[in-house]
């Protein structure tokens, strides 16, 4: 449980299931601005797996640091993909901001204390 975690799992955590419920945020805004719904197809897949990934890490599963970090890692591209894309500003300002974000929340779950709480070994 997140209760005995240490302050980077917790964060790492919270950077996950934000982000991923700020990519369908942005989704449905687009949707409604472009007046087409396949702009949330997309994020609404991708935030499935964050939030599996999310609720992996909440319960402490072993094997659950890893794959947040290769996942957390491969949405951060993704949306540095949409950042480096032509569409409109605020898109790509808040495309950079969860790029960071999710960078950050890899470089928090390969700490030491993360890794510790995620192997089962003492702090």
């Amino acid at each position: 449980m997140l209760r005995n975690a240490p302050v980077e799992a917790r964060v790492a955590t919270l950077v996950g299931a934000a982000g991923a419920l700020a990519f369908v945020l942005m989704g449905l805004v687009q949707a409604q601005v472009e007046a087409d719904s396949t702009w949330l197809r997309f994020p609404v897949i991708v935030a499935v797996l964050e939030l599996l990934a999310v609720a992996g890490l909440a319960a402490g599963l072993r094997p659950a640091r890893l794959t947040a970090a290769c996942l957390f890692g491969l949405v951060g591209l993704i949306h540095l993909l949409a950042v480096l894309n032509d569409g409109a500003v605020w898109l790509r300002v808040l495309s950079g901001v969860l790029s960071a974000a999710h960078v950050f929340a890899v470089v928090l779950l390969n700490t030491r204390p993360a890794r510790l709480h995620y192997s089962g070994g003492q702090r």
